[in-house]
């Protein structure tokens, strides 16, 4: 396996021919399942997962394939301006209906619009191709100009003039007819699991403590949990790391990490995996990084945001073990014997689930290259415990906007250009981001309990490949065949 550093990030996206499968629509992308029958224009707005992100990565990929094919395409992409105007006349319906998205979300997905909208104004616009007799290149570059930039542009007008006005001040489900069932939906879409809203603040305090506990191990001189932190914040002020440093980074710790699966696997990642930059029209309203499978023409990626590199470092380490190996990309590029069974909802809890798990197996392996980059992976582990206080909090408990960034100010070591980032990740997408924990925490409590069951029989090699073989499935599933692994091999 290769890690290659810094591929040109339109080399994600060389194929494109299969997004042709599904009609165009400027709506939330991924995430519309889990809110699709909810009284909110969050359906049709996401700064994560909408059209505003996903589109440019389509262009870039068709570019970078060349213009020989891209006649393929330009159909295809000329009912674009069509699905934008499609998209206003569901807004405007949503602000009669007074189901506008919150005030919050929409801000960030202007933001995105407009920074895509004057990118797609440049005369050199990386969306288009190099000038050129190409009849195919003329063609497609006529069509972004004349008809997808200007509709871009009109999108964007009719934000900030029709819809801004009127967009939800509260960032809460709650605030709209049917929240609460609302919410609880979309946590069982995305996670898989049943479970109260006392359960889920319970598991979060659980984690929260247990890591201000694993925190103060790692102090010296008797440290106090406070004085840690303080010290932590007071660093990552005083960093001065740059992209290129970043970037080093996060490569060398995924090569450590391939270099030593064997310590805790019994496969390997054969499929290579780059590491790339965001583009920059998503970078002030996307999270810290990504995860790219592998498309037929172009590697796996990890899409490191290069924004605030100083903030990043402290959980550079962690979120490249999460993003890649032994996370997203082993499971994604794990050998499986057989195909494994397809389901449509619930996936997140497994396979967000296992990329918190891995983080506390690269501690269990010893990938970690300092207690700096270990308490960096605490960090991390109270931010995404603080999730499940936060999410319950602003979707059934009433809290603003402020109260939840003020709770994650206390309890994480995010600055709070990054916890604002999240926060309104929580408003657009409720439910998500409880599949983290909630996944580990079942792989956790489950590979306790089968050690246990098992005594000396037990080996982690196996016991992982009982999670990874049968791919991404509900949680329920993942925790029976556990069982019945350890229940015929005790």
């Amino acid at each position: 396996m290769k890690i290659l550093l810094a591929l040109p990030i339109a080399a994600l996206f060389a194929s494109c021919a299969s997004d042709q499968d599904n009609p165009l629509v400027a709506d939330s992308g991924f995430a519309m399942p889990a809110i699709e029958h909810c009284n909110t224009d969050l359906r049709y707005l996401n700064q994560v997962a909408g059209w505003q992100g996903a589109w440019p990565s389509r262009w870039q990929g068709i570019v970078a394939a060349g213009p020989d094919n891209a006649d393929e395409f330009i159909e295809y992409w000329s009912s674009a301006s069509r699905a934008l105007a499609d998209s206003k006349a569901r807004l405007r319906q949503g602000v009669r209906r007074e189901e506008t998205a919150p005030r919050a979300v929409v801000l960030r997905i202007h933001q995105q619009v407009a920074d895509l909208s004057n990118e797609l104004s440049q005369t050199n616009s990386k969306y288009t191709f190099p000038n050129s007799d190409h009849e195919n290149a003329q063609a497609w570059n006529k069509l972004i100009r004349k008809s997808v930039a200007p509709a871009v542009a009109d999108f964007e007008a009719f934000l900030q003039d029709e819809y801004l006005p009127e967009a939800q001040v509260s960032p809460s489900l709650s605030a709209i007819k049917g929240g609460e069932t609302c919410f609880a939906n979309a946590v069982t879409w995305w996670t898989s699991l049943v479970i109260s809203q006392d359960e889920i603040e319970r598991l979060g305090w659980k984690y929260i403590n247990e890591t201000r506990a694993e925190l103060v191990k790692t102090g010296s001189n008797g440290e106090s949990l406070k004085a840690i932190l303080s010290r932590l914040r007071q660093s990552e002020k005083n960093d001065e790391t740059t992209i290129d440093e970043l970037l080093d980074v996060s490569e060398s710790a995924l090569a450590r990490a391939h270099a030593n699966t064997q310590l805790a696997f019994s496969k390997q990642a054969t499929h290579e995996i780059a590491v790339t930059k965001l583009p920059l029209h998503m970078q002030s309203s996307f999270p810290a990084g990504r995860y790219l499978a592998a498309s037929e023409h172009a590697p796996a990626q990890y899409v490191i945001n290069p924004s605030r590199p100083n903030e990043r470092r402290l959980m550079a380490e962690v979120i490249a073990f999460h993003e890649a190996i032994p996370g997203h990309h082993l499971w994604a590029a794990y050998p499986r014997d057989t195909p494994v069974e397809k389901y449509t909802s619930g996936l997140s809890g497994i396979t967000e689930g296992w990329a918190i798990y891995s983080e506390y197996v690269a501690d269990e392996m010893g990938l970690y290259s300092s207690t700096y980059d270990r308490q960096g992976m605490m960090a991390k582990h109270l931010w995404a415990a603080s999730r499940l206080v936060v999410e319950p909090g602003l979707h059934l408990r009433g809290w603003s906007r402020e109260q939840a960034v003020s709770f994650m100010l206390e309890n994480t070591l995010m600055s709070r250009t990054e916890i604002e980032l999240e926060v309104d990740r929580y408003i657009a997408m409720p439910g998500q981001s409880l599949s983290y924990i909630l996944g580990a925490n079942l792989l956790l409590s489950e590979r306790q309990r089968a050690r246990e069951q098992m005594g000396t029989a037990f080996d982690v090699r196996a016991f992982h490949d009982v999670v990874l073989a049968a791919g991404a499935r509900p949680l329920p599933i993942v925790r029976d065949d556990i069982r019945k692994w350890s229940e015929s091999n005790h």
